[in-house]
């Protein structure tokens, strides 16, 4: 396990998001707002935040590419490029409320411009593993391109089984296993609900899960090497030695953690 070659404008990093925009992702979470929405929010969020992070002075250093892939009706890219033409092309600018500290305990409301890459979606079943079987391509092809590179992180948000387990089985553990001279691609997954079940997260083994689901997205997610140990503690996790890049029952908040220490820990902790 290496994963310790330093990303920057000449050694750019790959952040590859696949995001489940099956029917089920109409539901709401227990803050009653959407998953389909709240999960596009965390995307986009994310996205504007790797930006900030990749920022020097008034220019956004290309340090990263970013793709984003959703799966539900449609399998497709709906998010492609290198960091500097994604945070200066945003499909939109919406105006949203964000709540930040006053300073004195509490909490004031603020409007903010937040850019917009990927929209809210929900249809369908869940072909997830067509969305890990095209994640394959797209990371095959980066990796022709950048093969002594930090590898690729995978993040996966997801609230339901795939169509096929099995077909979704192989064609993970296939992206898992390509690799660049720096280490494996990085599988990371969200399964989000409402969380009313507890949450588990980062685990180091699936002995703690009795539903055979949680057994299968633990046994196609990646253990995190140390550049990402960090990253989680830092975000607020209580990762432990060979913890695995999984958090099962994820509500809102756990999720966006999850894509920030996933895709932000390589790029903030390595540039």
């Amino acid at each position: 396990m290496s994963y310790k070659k330093l990303i920057g404008v000449a050694n750019p990093g790959f952040i590859l998001i696949l995001v489940d925009q099956s029917a089920s992702m109409n539901d709401a979470f227990n803050t009653g707002e959407a998953k389909k929405d709240v999960a596009a929010k965390a995307v986009n969020r994310v996205i504007d935040a790797i930006g900030m992070a990749c920022q020097s002075g008034n220019n956004v250093k290309d340090r990263c590419f970013i793709s984003v892939i959703g799966y539900g009706a449609r399998i497709d890219l709906q998010v492609f490029g290198m960091i500097s033409q994604l945070a200066d092309n945003p499909k939109r600018i919406d105006r949203v409320k964000k709540k930040e500290s006053d300073g004195a305990g509490g909490l004031v409301e603020l409007d903010i411009q937040m850019p917009i890459w990927l929209e809210p979606k929900a249809d369908n079943g869940t072909p997830m593993a067509e969305a890990f079987e095209l994640a394959y391509k797209t990371i095959e092809d980066w990796i022709e391109r950048y093969p002594d590179n930090f590898p690729p992180v995978v993040i996966n948000i997801t609230d339901g089984e795939p169509n096929d387990q099995s077909a979704t089985f192989t064609a993970a553990k296939k992206v898992m296993e390509q690799k660049t001279s720096d280490g494996n691609v990085l599988v990371l997954n969200a399964h989000i609900s409402d969380a009313s079940a507890g949450e588990i997260c980062l685990p180091n083994t699936d002995g703690m899960f009795n539903n055979p689901y949680a057994k299968f997205l633990f046994s196609i997610s990646s253990m995190l090497p140390d550049t990402l140990i960090s990253a989680a503690e830092k975000a607020g996790f209580s990762p432990q030695t060979h913890s695995r890049g999984f958090v099962f029952n994820a509500g809102p908040e756990s999720m966006i953690k999850l894509l920030n220490f996933g895709s932000l820990g390589s790029i903030g902790a390595l540039r």
